[in-house]
């Protein structure tokens, strides 16, 4: 099974965003945006794990997960992965979270290290020029600067992954609730 630990997000921001990837979506870019029940912050792909041993991926999760206190995020920045010359990924997130990196770095500890940035993926971008791919990016500063998304986090999630046509299915197996 494909699995990743994210942070959910609530439902009225997920609606926010969604209703602007709408709006995007009636200006035909060259873009895949996500699903608004795909919406979440990733806190570490795991990718293929065995579906035996996520009872032991879970108790070192709720491990995790007493040791951090809730904290709140404010999705007020916006970019591309991997750049403008090379666009890929348009993503809404935070520049800096000590929470949330800390928590990142603990599950770290169980897989590898990575560099983590606070995202949510809002579209995969496949052949689009980089004037679309900056106006995309103008678009998402623009609608930030007009929304206050602050979400509080209390808890991080393990989702399956199941992959299908147009858009995968992102299943929660369980959720660790912050406690520290």
């Amino acid at each position: 099974m494909r699995v990743f630990i994210a942070l959910s997000l609530p439902q009225y921001i997920k609606k926010t965003i969604g209703d602007f990837l709408e709006h995007l979506k009636s200006k035909k870019y060259n873009a895949k945006f996500t699903n608004i029940e795909n919406l979440h912050i990733t806190l570490k792909f795991i990718g293929e794990f065995e579906s035996h041993n996520i009872d032991s991926l879970s108790e070192h999760l709720n491990h995790i997960a007493m040791q951090h206190k809730p904290f709140e995020v404010n999705l007020n920045k916006c970019g591309i992965f991997k750049n403008l010359e090379n666009p890929r990924i348009l993503w809404i997130g935070q520049d800096k979270n000590v929470s949330f990196e800390s928590i990142a770095l603990s599950i770290d500890q169980l897989f590898t290290k990575e560099i983590h940035t606070l995202h949510i993926t809002i579209a995969r971008m496949k052949n689009i020029s980089q004037h679309q791919a900056k106006e995309l990016l103008n678009l998402t500063n623009d609608f930030l600067s007009h929304n206050n998304l602050t979400v509080k986090v209390n808890e991080f999630s393990l989702f399956e992954s199941i992959l299908k046509s147009p858009s995968p299915i992102y299943r929660q197996i369980k959720n660790f609730s912050l406690q520290a």
